[in-house]
């Protein structure tokens, strides 16, 4: 053909078809058309179809219908998929599924398909083309197993962690659709919760749900993202922890709130510490609050502190008694409100002698605090519920002294959880303020009531934990005034007064700056008080975090004139966790010990523990010559250890421990100093020699050293120096219990040197011990008088008597008596007999004499 004088090649229409042919049949796609019957015959299909070892003409024959070649596995998918397209009238469609080849392998396909219908909408037939994906696929299954690989060992890590994984749904107290299996610190099994036997709803504690409730409420509704909150919830056990939830809101395509995905995180630990310190802080607020009360009456003071150490303890009642001269008579002078609105006893002022007062009264005759956690526990000192009286559950009872006398007593009641010895010292520290300010109310002057409350109050800052600061408003914060207790940090007043120092000077450098910026931002906010946490340098350069609490004051002109406040050395706080930490793995490692060799080796085992330490000694303090002995050694040479066992008094090593300060020295340097001799065979870096305290008095020390760092870092300091405090502790309490196991011993063998018949007898009559003469006069061994009542020593003439004896002596009486005491063969002793009330082990006991007469 000439086209425009060019010749141009034609290709015929038989031609046209076997390029198409060519090219369909050398891709990798095969070609299809399906008629829409059941089983999809094939009325035609690329002859590519080989590659899955099929001949086209055995589809084409009817020989395999397209059913056939598709997994069975895939068959119902395959149609029901199908089957989904054509009912929502689409015609253009991908389907993924498997097939079988000729030789039966499995081979996965990617199938795009065009349905044809007739001018009635019906589907006449199909045609597609179907692509081997199964590399691709392989790849596919490999990359999920990965995955599947990472989140098991992702639940791996979240099963051993303290954080508990939570999915709840979006219904009412949060059904759990998922949890780790780590909720078994609390008790529980992750059965309890996807069974539907609980849901979260259940185990948040009673008084926390409602505002649980409200916050995911205000946060579901408010379309937040996540939230977090802290509340209590209830063991399986019914203990109480507190928990931090951290939670993100997950929402469907229309925006609705479908699950709530978060963590919880027990922070009971550090929960009890804030409670410590803001308890502190309560008691300091509830002191100056209550030395302000200069217009008051003393029953509005009484009433003042009653409810103050009621609020303290988180008490639901509390009544305040004074007591007479001789302490015999009780008069109960205030009742918090809580008692009179449930109790029919009102605000009468009660009158009780100290023989009837039972249980309540028990601190008084012990001369000690009272706790009892548990009411209904059977105590033989308790006289039951005063007529009217509401129910008890728990309860608490302190004396308060004045020198040695008992002047008052607080009673309280029904805090929801367990009373502590925190308690008591809040309600003492309290209430011996209170009695301060009531004894000084007797003072006529009113200049020297004024003169004694205010040095009352400097005493009370004084011995308290928070330094009292005022400084002026110029850089870097001269002092104008500090209270005594600054000392705390080494410092004395003078040292700022003076002018030797400026606040700022002991702000630590990397903290300054942004104490500055803080400050700045505060006074042009226009704040009156604010409050900010850093750390501090004590003399000696130590690091010390503390809480400051600052009034900013302002003259007439309303520029700031200067500021007042307070600070609080929370370091024990900051540490508080690792400390707990510590303090709970050095009990369990000195558990395992069995001897006190063994005690000395775990405890330096266990300051091995922290990085980078590696090797290390422990010395005794002996205080007969004042020499630091060896009693402790790991991961040194023989040599060194002969060289080192002994640090004689006067030795530079024993006079460095004695200044009671760490130093962390190369070891190079620290045996320059020392012994002026080389020690480089053993290959020491890195040094610590941390004395051990207890009660001020330097009792231990710990030779740390490094073979492979150079330095000890800060963190590490801070963790040694407080297994050191442990280890004080320890060793103190050692040689406490020896000292105590030797006392025994002497008093038992001065007992048994008297010629009295010695009886310790509990108050129902039954022998708790006797001395060597009951054994040796009577004849009776120990095992003969284990369990004994008094009564079976005496023949059964005597009884009457002698139990007669017992119950005027139980009541306080000093009795004498003669009578006849039976021995083990029957033989009778004639004896004077002496009675008195005692304590045997803390209790209550009868304590009886016998002389023997003729």
């Amino acid at each position: 053909m000439n086209v425009g004088g060019v010749k141009v090649s034609t290709i015929d229409a038989a031609s046209r078809e076997e390029v198409f042919k060519s090219v369909i049949n050398s891709s990798p796609a095969i070609v299809f058309l399906w008629r829409a019957e059941v089983g999809w015959p094939v009325e035609f299909v690329s002859e590519n179809i080989s590659q899955f070892g099929y001949d086209a003409k055995d589809l084409i024959s009817g020989k395999f219908r397209y059913v056939d070649i598709i997994h069975p596995d895939d068959v119902d998918h395959v149609i029901s998929e199908t089957s989904l397209h054509v009912d929502d009238k689409d015609r253009n469609f991908n389907l993924r599924y498997r097939i079988l080849t000729k030789a039966g392998d499995i081979r996965w396909v990617d199938e795009r398909t065009s349905a044809h219908c007739d001018d009635s909408g019906s589907i006449q037939f199909y045609h597609g083309i179907i692509l081997d994906i199964t590399e691709q696929r392989m790849d596919d299954i490999a990359l999920l197993d990965g995955a599947l690989g990472m989140n098991k060992a992702l639940q791996t890590v979240i099963n051993s962690s303290p954080v508990v994984v939570f999915l709840w749904r979006a219904e009412k107290d949060w059904p759990v659709e998922f949890v780790s299996k780590n909720i078994d610190m609390f008790g529980y099994s992750v059965g309890d919760f996807i069974s539907g036997k609980l849901v979260y709803g259940d185990i948040v504690h009673p008084d926390d749900i409602d505002r649980v409730r409200a916050g995911v409420s205000k946060c579901t509704e408010g379309g937040y993202s996540d939230f977090f909150q802290e509340y209590r919830i209830l063991t399986k056990t019914g203990e109480v922890r507190w928990v931090d939830e951290r939670t993100q809101i997950q929402h469907d395509p229309l925006g609705n709130v479908t699950y709530l995905q978060g963590i919880i995180l027990d922070i009971t630990g550090r929960k009890k510490i804030e409670n410590a310190l803001h308890s502190e802080e309560k008691r300091i607020e509830a002191l100056l609050r209550l030395y302000q009360m200069t217009d008051a009456s003393i029953q509005d003071i009484i009433d003042f502190a009653r409810d103050e150490v009621v609020r303290l303890t988180n008490s639901k009642i509390g009544y305040l008694a004074f007591m007479s001269d001789d302490e015999s008579v009780i008069t109960t002078d205030s009742w918090s409100e809580g008692v009179t609105n449930e109790c029919s006893l009102n605000k009468k002022k009660l009158q009780s002698h100290m023989v009837d007062v039972g249980l309540w009264g028990e601190s008084l005759k012990q001369r000690l605090p009272i706790i009892v956690n548990d009411y209904l526990e059977e105590n033989p000192s308790k006289k039951g519920y005063p007529e009217g009286h509401m129910r008890i559950d728990r309860f608490l009872s302190v004396p308060i002294f004045e020198r040695d006398k008992i002047v008052a007593l607080v009673g309280l009641a029904n805090k929801t959880d367990n009373y502590d010895l925190s308690d008591v010292r809040q309600v003492t520290l309290l209430m011996q303020g209170m009695w301060s300010i009531l004894l000084h109310r007797g003072v006529d002057e009113e200049l020297r009531r004024s003169l004694d409350i205010q040095k009352i109050l400097g005493d009370v800052i004084k011995n308290s934990p928070a330094v009292v600061f005022l400084w002026r408003a110029d850089p870097d914060w001269p002092v104008e005034f500090v209270s005594e207790n600054v000392t705390q940090f080494g410092y004395s007043v003078d040292d700022f007064i003076s002018g030797s120092f400026v606040y700022a000077d002991i702000v630590h450098p990397y903290d300054l700056d942004r104490v500055q910026k803080e400050l700045s931002k505060r006074i042009d906010a226009g704040f009156m008080d604010f409050n900010q946490e850093y750390r501090v340098l004590t003399k000696f350069g130590d690091i010390r975090w503390v809480d400051e609490r600052t009034f900013i004051k302002h003259d007439e002109d309303g520029n700031v004139a200067y500021m007042q406040g307070i600070i609080v050395d929370v370091t024990d706080r900051k540490h508080s966790d690792d400390f707990m930490h510590m303090q709970f793995d050095l009990d369990s490692v000195l558990s395992s010990a069995h001897t006190l060799e063994e005690t000395f080796e775990q405890m330096l085992e266990f300051s091995l523990k922290v990085e980078p330490i590696d090797s290390g000694r422990l010395y005794l303090f002996d205080e007969s010559n004042g020499d630091l002995r060896l009693v402790a050694h790991k991961g040194l040479s023989e040599r060194f250890v002969k060289e080192t066992s002994v640090f004689g008094k006067n030795s530079v090593q024993n006079r460095l421990v004695m200044t009671g300060q760490p130093v962390y020295k190369h070891h190079s340097e620290l045996s320059a100093i020392t012994t002026g001799e080389s020690s480089q065979y053993e290959g020491l870096h890195a040094t610590g020699i941390i004395p051990v305290i207890h009660d001020g008095n330097v009792i231990a020390a710990l030779c740390l050293s490094s073979h492979s760092e150079y330095e000890i870092p800060a963190d590490a300091r801070n963790s040694l120096e407080t297994i050191a405090t442990q280890i004080g502790v320890v060793i103190s309490k050692i040689r406490s219990d020896s000292n105590d196991s030797k006392k025994y011993n002497d008093l038992q063998s001065l007992v048994d040197m008297v010629d009295e018949i010695l009886v310790v007898l509990d108050m129902d009559g039954y022998v708790l011990y006797a001395n060597k003469m009951l054994v040796e006069g009577l004849k009776f061994s120990d095992e003969d008088i284990s369990d004994m009542h008094y009564l079976e020593l005496h023949p059964d003439g005597e009884w009457d008597n002698v139990d007669s004896m017992l119950s005027s002596a139980r009541v306080g009486g000093k009795l004498v008596y003669e009578t006849v005491m039976l021995g083990a063969g029957g033989f009778l002793v004639g004896v004077e007999t002496k009675l008195v009330c005692g304590e045997w082990s803390g209790q209550p006991c009868i304590m009886a004499s016998s002389r023997l007469i003729d």
